[in-house]
């Protein structure tokens, strides 16, 4: 089998810069230790490799973002805004609704209709 390289946007992944993503992540650790910080070298290599598993993450959702579709981010809106209006049903009688039903039922109107 032969010893072949791979690209770094195979297969359709993305490419991340590293180096924002570690420069995230002495971010977030420095906001961690702000208060308390580990007495151990251990202790601070774990509170580290989870910041840097945290701007990993950050990291891999911002590319998900960006490869969505307008139309899924529009599909994404007109749940979010049935499910805004199904809670707005669901509020007791005393409580008025009627200027924020109209807002959202005429923003998902705009969405559907597109």
């Amino acid at each position: 089998m032969p010893n072949a390289p791979v690209p770094a946007a195979a297969g359709g992944m993305p490419k991340f810069n590293r180096s924002q993503i570690m420069r995230d992540a002495w971010a977030i650790y420095r906001n961690m230790t702000r208060t308390a910080r580990p007495n151990t070298v251990a202790g601070r290599r774990k509170w580290f490799a989870n910041a840097l598993r945290g701007a990993w993450e950050n990291a891999k959702l911002a590319a998900a973002e960006a490869l969505k579709t307008a139309s899924q981010r529009a599909a994404e809106r007109i749940a979010a805004l049935k499910a805004e209006i199904l809670v707005l049903d669901c509020k007791p009688f005393g409580i008025r609704i009627g200027a924020e039903r109209k807002a959202l039922s005429v923003e998902l109107a705009n969405l559907e209709a597109a």
